[in-house]
């Protein structure tokens, strides 16, 4: 594939007076390429190394006509390949005459472990954030298989909004569960589509390589204070799978929720704290305002690692540009989620939505993937990459 470089590679300092460094580039650009607005990232690294971006194509807002595209980097980030169209809204037009199409919430895994298809990459996604689809790729994302439904198998007829992720799903690596799909995703009770109403948040799963797709937890507790949204997942080493969520204005504390499964994602644990049943707070150093997050597994004693060390990317509400929707800020655990740490700031100036990547199956290079903007000016005026090595994140 021909590669084009959006912009030229700098390098730009990670936190003031850490004399630490990572490579930028910008991936999407608003207003370039036939789209007004590129919003929603998600990333993967392909089986066979490559990059793949993928992002909301808007015409405009979250309601205009939506197109999931991607792009591919082949050198690790430096430079990456021209658009291209997964899933194009008019496609989806007789479903919903008359109104434009919204086609999203990205939620990749590439499937590892199935011997069948070894490197399968499977894509959740949704349209009108009313009906659930999943496309597959076999050769790491340059053609995708015919859309399947599976809104009746990972829907209840009782929510309206639904949304997938956005951010890269899981694939379990351990245990029982060993090879599991593991999507996390929101819902609101109320009618199709409609972005109203109680706010909860769910996973499903696949134990058949993508064959069929089931229910799995389900955040139903509507009026715990804790209105649970947008969700990204991880697996700790004791085989528990960690979900930390997007708390849309809830009267709890903080900004984030998050929960415990024992058994692959089909059921939460029961939280620690009386008043909350599942979802709980979260540590105040995970301070983002209401805005998605992510969370990628950076170390592993089970991988050979000396540490286990566990990446939350997201916004920091008490960065040096102020409240709100900038000041993109990599958090840290190293107790596997019990508490947390603040890492460097990546990015100072508007910044919000984000996801993370491994560069490489073993060593310590890491991208991030995210909604960027110039101080004074919107988050969304263009989806950044930033590579960063394990001691540019950590403080001590």
């Amino acid at each position: 594939m021909s590669k084009i470089l959006i912009t030229s590679l700098a390098l730009i300092i990670i936190a003031a007076g850490q004399g630490r460094s990572a490579e930028r580039v910008t991936v999407f650009k608003a207003k370039t390429e036939g789209y007004n607005v590129y919003r929603i990232p998600a990333m993967i690294r392909a089986a066979n190394g490559d990059l793949l971006a993928f992002c909301e194509a808007r015409e405009g807002g979250d309601a205009s006509e939506i197109d999931l595209v991607l792009k591919r980097s082949e050198d690790q980030g430096t430079t990456w390949g021209k658009i291209q169209v997964v899933e194009e809204s008019s496609d989806y037009q007789q479903l919903y005459p008359g109104n434009p199409i919204t086609v999203g919430n990205p939620a990749p895994v590439v499937d590892l472990l199935d011997p069948k298809h070894p490197g399968r990459i499977w894509l959740p996604y949704t349209v009108e954030n009313d009906r659930i689809y999943v496309v597959y790729s076999d050769d790491h994302g340059a053609t995708w298989s015919k859309r399947r439904e599976i809104t009746s198998d990972v829907k209840l007829d009782s929510w309206g909004w639904y949304a997938t992720g956005p951010v890269h799903s899981i694939q379990l690596r351990h245990g029982k569960y060993k090879g599991r799909l593991l999507v996390p995703a929101d819902h609101r009770l109320g009618d199709d589509g409609a972005d109203k109403g109680p706010l909860g948040m769910q996973a499903f799963y696949s134990d058949d390589h993508g064959a069929t797709w089931k229910m799995g937890a389900i955040d139903d507790t509507y009026e715990d204070g804790i209105n649970s949204n947008e969700t990204t997942a991880i697996e700790l080493i004791d085989g528990r799978v960690y979900f930390n969520s997007r708390d849309q204005n809830g009267k709890a504390p903080g900004s984030r929720g998050q929960a415990y499964s024992k058994d692959g994602g089909e059921t939460f644990l029961p939280s620690p704290q009386e008043q909350y049943k599942w979802l709980f707070p979260v540590d105040s150093t995970i301070d983002p305002p209401v805005v998605q997050c992510a969370l990628l597994r950076a170390s592993s004693i089970k991988n050979g690692d000396k540490q286990n060390i566990i990446f939350f990317s997201g916004p920091d509400d008490n960065g040096p540009t102020g409240k709100g929707r900038s000041d993109l800020r990599l958090r840290y655990s190293i107790d596997e989620t019990k508490s947390w740490k603040d890492g460097s700031l990546l990015h100072e100036g508007p910044a919000a939505y984000s996801d993370l990547v491994r560069l490489t199956p073993q060593g310590d290079r890491f991208g991030l993937f995210f909604e960027a903007g110039n101080l004074g000016e919107s988050a969304y005026q263009r989806i950044d990459f930033i590579t960063f090595s394990l001691n540019d994140v950590l403080k001590d």
